[in-house]
């Protein structure tokens, strides 16, 4: 009888053991159709794919999330661009006479290597801050296969993805952002396509075309064929803070008319405290909805800076005050949350995505913030600096407490994936946006 007893404990252990087993493998189940999402008037409407592969019912949909580009510190040396094989300097992205290759072709590919090195512990702080949405600035890495992987644990923990499939006119030119669509459409993270990144600003040099004109044909061009592509996700593209300019075809007005495919768009809002008049000028500008796809301040307030060519701010003196940050953060939330489309279909907002998820200390001495010139090669202090803070930014009166964007202190996490108290100030809003929204 004893024996009896004990065999059928055995039997009754091996069987929870095997319930468990498929309980956690039906869980970590990715479905391999797409989830459904589409432009309804001023809402952007989720139908989420589940993980027994039927569709929830639609639901207004509320951005609340970070922009997110991995890369951190950069190192001494690195992978060739076009040869992994061989080794060439990295440290500092700037461009310079003879470097080969550039600078620039050195960083986007390093950018791209950083998202297999991060993207697991990335992602659960992000869920853990009650994150819903990313959006990603370029593809998720060099090797297409390592792009499911990243979004199955998206999936998995509930997190949706704006996936930016064109960057540049190489991008648009080569076709890229075709391959990019026809790889992702299908999986159930993805929630738009987005093509650009302040492409209608000056300083972007309109992703390498002569003129907005020509940005813009081509961005409707691109936007056309990936609706044809797939019908499941719309296209977005995000644009610079221009609404006024002295030439009408510059405007934000313009190229919205000229880019008629493209279902909704994100525009990269920094004016200090306030969105100001955002929401009204956009609801006589557009019918389509928008969402905000940068906004916020960095966590450095700066006492003290001197002012290089204009918009450069050099010699910063400070302190980190994430305490205002947060503050900060909070207001500008406030306005956004009154705007939501998903709680009145009268407004003209989805959401927004608090830009960056972590401290990047790459940026000083990056060729497209054109900051590399504050920095003294020379100097053995700063000769390696690229894997250290530095407090260099941008002159932007009006745009921030300090009027000061100091570019390696945006993240919401440090340089070590340590939250910082900003995190736990979005991480408890986002958890009462997703109760608004319930």
């Amino acid at each position: 009888m004893c024996l009896f007893k004990v065999s059928t404990k055995r039997v009754l252990i091996v069987f929870f053991i095997v319930v468990l087993f498929f309980v956690i493998k039906l869980e970590a189940r990715v479905p391999s159709a797409s989830s459904k999402v589409y432009v309804k008037k001023r809402q952007l409407v989720v139908e989420k794919r589940l993980k027994n592969g039927l569709l929830n019912k639609p639901k207004p949909y509320i951005i609340k999330g970070t922009t997110w580009s991995p890369a951190t510190r950069a190192p001494h040396k690195g992978p060739h661009p076009f040869n992994p094989s061989k080794s060439v300097p990295y440290g500092f992205f700037f461009d310079w006479k003879d470097r080969d290759p550039q600078g620039h072709k050195v960083l986007g590919y390093w950018l791209r290597s950083q998202f297999k090195k991060y993207y697991l512990v990335d992602i659960l702080l992000m869920k853990k801050m009650n994150i819903n949405t990313v959006r990603v600035y370029d593809s998720l890495g060099n090797n297409p296969q390592e792009w499911k992987k990243i979004l199955d644990e998206f999936y998995r923990n509930n997190i949706m993805v704006i996936l930016t499939v064109a960057a540049s006119k190489d991008d648009i030119d080569s076709k890229k952002y075709i391959k990019l669509v026809k790889h992702c459409k299908d999986h159930p993270a993805i929630l738009m396509w987005s093509l650009g990144n302040e492409w209608n600003l000056d300083y972007n040099k309109y992703w390498g075309y002569k003129t907005i004109s020509e940005a813009a044909r081509a961005t409707e061009k691109a936007a056309r064929r990936i609706r044809h592509l797939d019908k499941d996700h719309p296209v977005s593209s995000c644009l610079g803070d221009r609404f006024i300019d002295r030439k009408p075809a510059n405007t934000i007005a313009w190229v919205v008319r000229n880019c008629p495919s493209v279902q909704i768009w994100g525009i990269n809002v920094y004016r200090g405290k306030s969105f100001h008049n955002l929401f009204d000028v956009w609801q006589n500008t557009s019918y389509k909805p928008f969402y905000i796809s940068e906004f916020g301040t960095d966590s450095f307030y700066t006492s003290k800076f001197k002012v290089v060519n204009r918009f450069q701010a050099d010699n910063c003196e400070g302190k980190v005050d994430d305490r205002r940050r947060g503050k900060f953060l909070l207001e500008l939330w406030s306005e956004i949350e009154n705007n939501l489309s998903a709680l009145n279909p009268a407004k003209v907002c989805v959401g927004g995505l608090v830009h960056e998820f972590n401290d990047s200390l790459w940026k000083v001495g990056s060729y497209h913030l054109s900051l590399g010139g504050l920095v003294n090669y020379n100097d053995p202090r700063e000769a390696r600096s690229y894997a250290t803070y530095n407090s260099e930014g941008f002159y932007l009166k009006g745009s921030h407490p300090d009027n000061v964007s100091n570019e390696e202190f945006y993240g919401v996490v440090d340089a070590k994936r340590r939250p910082k108290e900003v995190y736990w100030v979005l991480r408890k809003y986002y958890k009462k946006l997703e109760q608004l929204g319930e």
